[in-house]
């Protein structure tokens, strides 16, 4: 092509021009003016023609069996459904076919008619069948050419995008042990938390502190942006999820420091139940029976019966400031496994209720007719720690009850893998960090009073309107739905070590200790780290169930579309003011069934009388829509 300029001396510098073709061939590609043979086209990084080679690879379609059509509208399907019905794309896949090209030049076949009778053919059976797969023969192709199979490669999308993977999770358990690590000048407690672990570790230890420590709080309140009227209480809904011998029994020893004085404050309590008890086994059938002792217990393992449990939880009462509060129970246990065996029991039974409601201390009651159930109105106080498997949290939180909303009220925080690491070997014995731990728990179960962290609530509303707003640049219903509650685990958590930072500026009153404090950007850290690291851990385990939800909700919706009602059309096409007349002509009534289709319209109220004129000598009325009718 270019010999005869070359012979004249014309030749120049090469690379430049091949660049210049490189990009006016990708501009060519984007407007669909380049020859079809010349760009590769990709899907999900795999060469498209690669796939359709191996999908045609025992035999092409040829004219002897008079089903190349067929076969092309079969390939169009197949190819709408990989690269989510673009049909100008498809066209220009499908005319690069050799046997395409065929009935092209053979019958100037009409390959966009193709695309579009495929596309028609694939909305009818999204109707049919609500989700879209390729065809058999072609998930055996993508599984030859791309060596994993349809399911692995969409599915494995689905995941990244739903939830963060594994490894991610994992580096940013380091990153937020790092950002813990450096609030430790300001908040020693937490230091202590997290004697012994790695960095990786500090998260979990964080939340577990923290769920004990606001727990000794019980008596402290605050308000929140929704509602300030109401006030709040600290709860705490606290999961740890870890392999087997992943370090979960750092919670034991916080549990053993930081629940002290309140297992402390319960010993008399339950040694008076046991001596009443007792007293009831030994005494005769003629003799007077002792009567119930009302004590306050508030630690409860799993193995808790309703009746128990619930009669406790109205018994802690403590008036504070001339106001009577229930005070929290706890529920502690290393083994989320076992308790959710417990619950297929009696004694556990109607208790996921009351984890629903723990979390805003809604109203609950009951009402049954033994003996031992006493007819009550209660508000749900209760904080429970568990830590536990993976597996145990899927039987926790499915999706089966995913829609319960439990899944927003928990704080899940994971422990990473140990990766063979053999845990540091610490042969001194430091008790004084256990020491520190025992003295602020006893310090934090004498605190009162309304928290005066307004500016810690401020910043929770600020971060919630910024991810809120991504979560509608994303149209991510899942995110929406996901975001609603980490504003108060962002404040629960934060709290008591904000209280004990600012204790200098607190007095004490009598035996408990309150008064205002003033919160500052450090406060705020430790408040915006904590819902980071709980809206990233919702995602990571609650990502994909909750986009399933609203696909399953969508879908439903879709299943149970109700059929658009004649009557309801029939009276869109009446004018805006119409006579008995016009309604005869423009529904094709006899009179008769036109005025009585009116006077239906009277009496529902749509449409009234506006207007009356003369006709033959006969006074008509006229009628004007007054509502949209609805059935």
């Amino acid at each position: 092509k270019y010999n005869a300029e070359y012979r004249a001396g014309h030749s120049g510098v090469t690379q430049t021009d091949t660049v210049a073709h490189r990009t006016d061939k990708q501009t060519a590609e984007q407007s669909g003016d380049v020859d079809n043979h010349e760009v590769e086209i990709k899907w999900r990084e795999y060469d498209i023609q690669c796939i359709i080679d191996k999908r045609y690879s025992a035999k092409l379609p040829c004219a002897a069996d008079s089903n190349r059509h067929n076969e092309s509208l079969k390939l169009a399907s197949d190819l709408l459904v990989l690269f989510d019905g673009d049909r100008k794309l498809v066209q220009r896949i499908l005319e690069r076919q050799s046997w395409v090209q065929e009935i092209i030049e053979e019958r100037d076949e009409n390959v966009a008619q193709t695309v579009a009778s495929a596309a028609e053919r694939m909305a009818d059976r999204e109707k049919k069948y609500l989700t879209q797969c390729p065809s058999k023969a072609m998930q055996e192709a993508i599984s030859q050419a791309c060596g994993q199979t349809w399911k692995q490669i969409t599915q494995g999308e689905t995941t990244d995008t739903a939830t963060i993977g594994e490894e991610e999770i994992e580096q940013w358990l380091w990153d937020w042990g790092e950002k813990i690590e450096a609030l430790f000048p300001y908040y020693p407690a937490l230091q202590d938390a997290c004697k012994g672990l790695k960095r990786n570790q500090y998260p979990a230890a964080l939340i577990v502190s923290g769920a004990l420590m606001m727990t000794l709080m019980t008596r402290c309140t605050y308000r929140f942006y929704h509602r300030p009227s109401k006030l709040r209480r600290l709860n705490a809904s606290a999961l740890i999820i870890g392999d087997p011998a992943s370090g979960k029994s750092f919670a034991t020893r916080l549990y053993e420091f930081l629940a002290a004085p309140i297992v402390a404050a319960d010993k008399a309590g339950k040694d008076t139940i046991n001596r009443y008890r007792e007293e009831m086994k030994t005494k005769g059938a003629n003799k007077e029976k002792p009567k119930k002792p009302k004590v306050v217990v508030r630690v409860h393992p799993s193995r808790t019966s309703n009746a128990q449990f619930i009669q406790d939880m109205v018994n802690a009462v403590e008036n504070v400031d001339g106001t009577d509060m229930q005070l929290h129970m706890l529920t502690f246990d290393t083994e989320l496994d076992n308790t959710l065996s417990v619950q297929k029991g009696g004694s556990w039974i109607d208790k996921q209720n009351l984890e629903l409601k723990a979390f805003h201390n809604e109203e609950d009651g009951q009402a049954y007719s033994n003996m031992d159930s006493i007819m009550q109105d209660f508000n749900v106080t209760w904080n429970y720690v568990y830590t536990g498997t993976p597996i145990a949290l899927k039987k926790k939180v499915n999706e089966q009850n995913f829609g319960s909303g439990l899944a927003t009220r928990l704080t899940c925080i994971p422990l990473p893998s140990t990766h063979f690491e053999m845990m540091d070997l610490d042969e001194e014995v430091d008790e004084d960090s256990d020491n520190r731990l025992l003295e602020w728990a006893k310090k934090l179960d004498k605190t009162k009073g309304e928290l005066s962290i307004k500016r810690i609530v401020r910043t929770m509303y600020d971060w919630t309107a910024r991810r809120m707003a991504d979560a509608k640049d994303n149209e991510s219903k899942a995110d929406e739905m996901l975001l609603k509650r980490c504003a108060y685990h962002g404040i629960n958590y934060s709290a008591p070590f904000i209280v004990m930072r600012h204790w200098g500026e607190l007095h004490q009153e009598g035996d408990y200790w309150c008064g205002e404090f003033e919160t500052d950007e450090i406060d705020d850290q430790l408040a915006e780290l904590i819902v980071n690291i709980q809206f990233a851990c919702q995602r990571h385990y609650f990502g994909a169930l909750a986009e399933k939800y609203f696909d399953d909700k969508l879908r439903d919706a879709s299943t149970n579309r109700r059929h658009h009602q004649r009557t309801i059309e029939d009276f869109n096409r009446l004018p805006e003011e119409f006579s008995i007349d016009d309604v005869a002509n423009s529904l094709h009534l006899c009179i008769s069934s036109a005025r009585t289709r009116v006077k239906r319209l009277l009496k529902d109220g749509a449409v009234v009388k506006c207007g009356e004129y003369v006709e033959n000598g006969a006074c008509k009325h006229r009628y004007k829509k007054k509502a949209v009718l609805v059935f």
